[in-house]
This record gives structure tokens, C-alpha cells and sequence, in this order.
């Protein structure tokens, strides 16, 4: 037993100070790590925690969060210092020796309350699940994490084709393993894959058997136990070549559910929101139960009763964030919140911008999956830019109440509210304004002015335009009903 330790000690110091006379510390009986002055290890509940004597017998005293100590003599047989039970607490454990304190940090992940994130990306909503590992969302729309159980024979369809045979395969953990501190007062670092255990895979007819090592124990070849959440089947396809799978592992209570995809994350295209629900398998008061939840979204749609559907809408909602396509707001009522609850309507001050310019303000009772139809009284502005003679101006540009409008070839019309605007136009030489008070769709005829620079002045005095006509700009406005 001795020369195992030894051994894997040697294999796992990849970044040496001496080997001898030292104290190792691991997650089992047969893969050891040096102890580190500073070093930092992580347990769950159910998790053991094993050492081993190197060059001859040490001294190390294990200390509770709350002060209670383990004294233990090791020696060169890998010996148990601690299960870490449901009943243990949690929290910051301390194992010290003569060279320094080792930490340990002791999670329960079942006694923490699953919760979702949600936020907007893009045209999508993203839902995340976080805390609990034993909450995941199920059949996702494209996820390709296969749903494995623990200490069992598991029977899954694998995502890629893969001849028939069998395979040497390996469990890994999605992170690198870092672990770092300092032995006898030199800097440490040892970095590796995070390697739960290896084992045999037969492969029939797109189906993959393989059996996973117990929940929190190390698998054969492991250095990390195998844990609730995320994990990388890798499959050794032979000449170099290797094919790995994402998979999801929980226990024995999720067995009816073997083989399923699952995710931690979801998103939603918003345009499909309102048909759209989610669903979370979980761990509830010690049940597992399928949980249909419909994301905490209100909506409203925008429209004017004389011009129909809008664009180039901005939505703001006091303290809620929201994202606006086209002529429809989606509102985020909750960016955080449990699996099961209970939704209330939300009183939120909405202002409306159409093109920029502001509409509407009011105020809503926001509820989760409804949706409202907001209409919007607006008027078509249309603007034409046209010279002295009347002929329309083919390039310019067209700024409204200081903000700049896009124009193409010489015209533009835009949805607007009522109000008075001040219409001001360049294009080349030219330029013009004109003030319109907006109360009904109403088309500008903006006529611009030749701009008279220096060198123009200079001509005048020459009279090189003499006789030349310097028209004054003015505006021909044509309301709805004149035309």
C-alpha cells in the first residue's frame, strides 16, 4: 500500500519540491496531493477526506468551523480522517501540521434553493439556472448534455455516430483542476485535467453502456470525486483520436429520466415568448417533480389606428429592463427569482419614443405572460427638399428639433407625435428651415437658399452674379386634408 502512495504522489507532483518526509492529503485511498501551506481543496457532503505519510510518521490536527479539533497521527498507510456526513457542518475547515494550515471548504449543495437568472441576449431571453445542482431544465431546445445517474449502468444514445465496439473512456469535470500554496515555504502550483475516474464503454447501434463510479467518490485512475452537475464523457477512439460528449450527472432518484437532455441554461426567442414555457426537473421536498414555469414577461404591442403597425420604438420602464422589436416591448418583471412562485402584477411609469421623439407617458399594471395593446395617436411628417425653382434635391440631410434624420433622395417621412418642430435642411450650398406645428399627417415642402460663403461675397462686390436673384427660404406645408 505503501509503494501505491508513493507512487501516486510521484505521478501527481508535477512541479516538485522534494517528495520526502511529506504529508499528502486526497479525495480516496489511492490519489494523493502535497500538503500545502495556504492551499485551498474544495468538499461536498458525502465526501471523505484521506491522508498519507511520506519518509515517516506526521502530526496534523483537523479544526471545525467552529473550533473543535481532531488530533491524528499518520503514518505511510492511507488513513480516513474524516467523512464529511450530512450532519457535519459546513464552512471553513483548517488542517494543520508544524508546516502550515491546509483549508478546506465544506459545501452542501442540497440545502441550497435552486434559483433563475433571466436576462436579454440579443432577440433571445436567457434563462440560468443557478445554486442547487439538482435542478436542470429539460429537453431544451439545444442542449445536447445527455442526463447520466450515478453508481449505476447507464444506457444513453450518444450525439455523434460511433462504430460498434468498445472503448476506454474517461469522467472529467468541465474545470481545470488549480490547486497551489506553498511546501516547506516554496511556491507550489500543480494543474491538471480534472480526472473523476476512467472506464469501459460499449458502444451498439448509437447507444453507449457505462457504468459511473458512486455519487462523491473517486472512479478507478481518478484524482476528484464525481459530483452532482456538469461533466465531459471522453470517449478513446484509438490512434490519437478522442471524442467527447457533455453530460449532466445526478443520483438514483432521476433514473426514470436517464438518457434525456438537459441544461442549465435556456433561451427563448422574445417573438416566441408568449407560446413558449419552461420546464425544470428538480429535487423538491425529496420528490422529483417536472415543474412548468412561464418566464416572467409582460408585453405590449404598440400600434396607430390610422397607420397600423410601428417601428423605431424605444421603451423605457422605470427600475424593469425591457427590449423592444419592432412594435413590440418584452419586459423583464424579475431578473432573479425561486423555481416556484407566485407572480404579481407590477405597477410600472412607461415612456414611449417614436423615432426618438417622445409619445407617450403612462402608467400599467404589468402582469407575467399577458399581453397589451397600446395605441399611439401619431401623424406622418413628409418632407421633400427642393431648390429655387422647385426641383427636388436628390442628396441632403434633414435635422428635426436638433436630431438628425436619414433622407433619401431629397424626401423622408416619418410617424411623429403632435407638436410644434423645427425643420432645419442642407444640401450642398443650399440650406432652409421652417417651423410646423404637427396636428395631422402633413407634407413639407422645404425650399432651400443658396449659402453665400466668403469667396461669394467677394464675387458680388465684383458683380460677377450681378443680376442673379437671392431667393429668401421658405416652406410649402400641405396638411392632410388640403391635399
Amino acid at each position: 500500500m505503501r509503494a501505491i502512495a508513493i507512487y501516486t504522489a510521484l505521478l501527481l507532483t508535477t512541479y516538485p519540491p522534494a517528495v520526502g518526509d511529506r504529508l499528502m492529503v486526497g479525495y480516496s485511498s489511492f490519489s494523493f496531493l502535497p500538503f500545502l501551506d495556504g492551499g485551498l481543496l474544495e468538499f461536498q457532503v458525502g465526501e471523505s477526506l484521506w491522508a498519507v505519510s511520506l519518509g515517516g510518521s506526521s502530526q496534523a490536527t483537523l479544526i471545525s468551523p467552529r473550533g473543535d479539533e481532531l488530533v491524528e497521527v499518520i503514518g505511510a498507510s492511507p488513513k480516513l480522517l474524516k467523512t464529511f456526513d450530512d450532519r457535519t457542518q459546513t464552512g471553513r475547515w483548517i488542517l494543520k501540521t508544524k508546516l502550515g494550515e491546509l483549508h478546506i471548504l465544506l459545501r452542501d449543495p442540497d440545502h441550497e434553493m435552486p434559483l433563475i437568472r433571466y436576462e436579454f441576449s440579443g432577440e433571445k431571453l436567457l434563462a440560468r439556472l443557478f445554486n442547487s445542482s439538482r435542478a436542470v431544465f429539460l429537453r431544451p431546445s439545444s442542449s445536447k448534455r445527455i442526463l447520466v445517474i450515478a453508481g449505476v449502468n447507464n444506457s444513453i444514445r450518444v450525439n455523434r455516430s460511433i462504430p460498434n465496439g468498445e472503448y476506454a473512456g474517461d469522467i472529467l469535470a468541465p474545470k481545470r483542476f488549480v490547486y497551489r500554496g506553498a511546501a516547506e515555504g516554496v511556491p507550489y502550483k500543480f494543474e491538471s485535467e480534472s480526472l473523476v475516474g476512467r472506464l469501459l464503454v460499449k458502444v451498439r447501434e448509437g447507444m453507449a453502456s457505462l457504468t459511473l463510479p458512486k455519487l462523491h467518490s473517486v472512479g478507478a485512475g481518478g484524482l476528484l470525486p464525481l459530483r452532482i452537475g456538469e461533466a465531459l464523457l471522453r470517449l478513446r477512439l484509438g490512434r490519437g483520436n478522442s471524442l467527447t460528449e457533455p453530460i449532466y450527472v445526478l443520483d438514483g432518484k432521476f433514473k426514470d429520466f436517464m438518457g434525456e437532455a438537459v441544461s442549465r441554461s435556456e433561451e427563448i426567442p422574445l417573438t416566441k415568448i408568449s407560446n413558449t414555457s419552461l420546464n425544470v426537473l428538480l429535487l423538491s421536498n425529496g420528490d422529483v417533480k417536472v415543474v412548468e414555469l412561464r418566464p416572467p414577461i409582460s408585453i405590449l404591442r404598440f400600434y396607430d389606428p390610422d397607420h397600423g403597425s410601428l417601428n423605431n420604438l424605444t421603451v423605457r420602464i422605470e427600475n424593469l429592463p425591457s427590449k423592444t422589436l419592432g412594435d413590440t416591448s418584452y419586459i423583464l418583471l424579475r431578473d432573479v427569482e425561486p423555481i416556484q412562485t407566485t407572480s404579481h402584477p407590477i405597477l410600472g411609469t412607461i415612456d414611449v419614443f417614436v423615432n426618438g421623439f417622445k409619445a407617450k407617458v403612462f402608467g400599467l399594471s404589468l402582469e407575467e405572460g399577458k399581453m397589451v395593446e397600446i395605441p399611439l395617436r401619431l401623424h406622418k411628417l413628409s418632407v421633400m427638399l427642393v431648390d429655387q425653382s422647385g426641383e427636388v434635391l436628390r442628396s441632403g440631410r434633414l435635422r428635426v428639433n436638433g436630431r438628425w434624420m436619414k433622407i433619401e433622395n431629397g424626401s423622408c417621412s416619418y410617424l411623429l407625435p403632435a407638436g410644434v418642430y423645427r425643420l432645419e435642411a442642407v444640401s450642398g450650398k443650399f440650406s432652409g428651415s421652417a417651423t410646423i406645428n404637427l396636428s395631422s399627417d402633413t407634407l413639407v415642402k422645404l425650399r432651400l437658399q443658396r449659402i453665400y460663403d466668403i469667396d461669394d461675397v467677394r464675387m458680388l462686390k465684383a458683380g460677377e452674379i450681378e443680376g442673379r436673384e437671392i431667393v429668401i427660404p421658405t416652406a410649402v406645408i400641405a396638411h392632410r386634408g388640403d391635399r
